[in-house]
């Protein structure tokens, strides 16, 4: 089974809110660079509802979110 993702906004949006399980640690484990941009867009984020509790993002929030980390790793490969 592989858990290599591509970084679509809804693989994003399932790697990066869904439950902590262990298939999730291990498709964290084998994206790291996904999961790099995750923790990196999330430090500074500001979700277009404003809201700041993540349990709280809606639907609309959690896709611009995804859509920062597919930019952020657009700008990693630009290097």
């Amino acid at each position: 089974m592989s858990a290599r993702i591509k970084p679509t906004v809804n693989n994003i949006i399932s790697l990066w809110f869904s439950v902590d399980t262990p298939l999730r640690q291990y498709k964290i484990r084998l994206n790291p660079e996904i999961w790099g941009a995750c923790q990196t867009i999330n430090q500074n984020f500001n979700p277009p509802s404003k809201r700041k509790p993540v349990e709280q993002f809606k639907k609309n929030d959690k896709v611009a979110f995804a859509k920062a980390v597919q930019e952020q790793l657009e700008r990693g490969k630009a290097y």
